[in-house]
């Protein structure tokens, strides 16, 4: 062989008694510290929120895709069959699953491009939550303008 000795298997950069997944803070000199509560917790659960909405935007776009393209003679829904279609429950709620998945999927994926660019923590909790605040108020533009075309046909 080429001389070249077999890894260890560990990270040299870790501590032996840091669990594992630990990340120092920055300016954290003790060994085996752990991050403060519930930062590695919260980056958790927003990583599988993402996860979990792009999951959701596999099953609400299949549905979308065969209820508007592949059920349809033609291929198209026009106006009238477009708000037929949306007084029906059922797909009412599965084009505001799509619409509310998208929606999420976009705002944690806007969050986490920020969090690599922001270094302050009171304007990443300020862009977070105006995010949400978008988010929020272009679900609920949509959410109305699809009652206004229920309503007005």
């Amino acid at each position: 062989m080429s001389g070249l000795t077999r890894p260890t298997g560990r990270f040299l950069g870790r501590p032996d008694e840091a669990y594992p997944g630990f990340v120092p803070l920055p300016g954290d000199d003790a060994e085996g510290a752990r991050p403060l509560p519930g930062t590695r917790n919260r980056a958790g659960r927003l990583w599988m929120a993402q996860a979990a909405t792009g999951a959701l935007l596999i099953v609400f776009l299949g549905l979308h895709l065969v209820a508007q393209h592949l059920l349809v003679p033609g291929g198209l829904r026009d106006y009238a069959a477009v708000v037929a279609y949306l007084r029906q429950p059922p797909a009412l709620i599965a084009e505001l699953g799509l619409l509310g998945s998208v929606i999420v999927h976009v705002v944690l994926g806007i969050r986490a491009g920020i969090v690599e660019m922001v270094k302050s923590a009171a304007w990443l909790r300020r862009i977070t939550i105006g995010l949400w605040i978008g988010g929020a108020v272009a679900f609920a533009y949509a959410a109305w303008l699809t009652a206004l075309l229920i309503a007005s046909a």
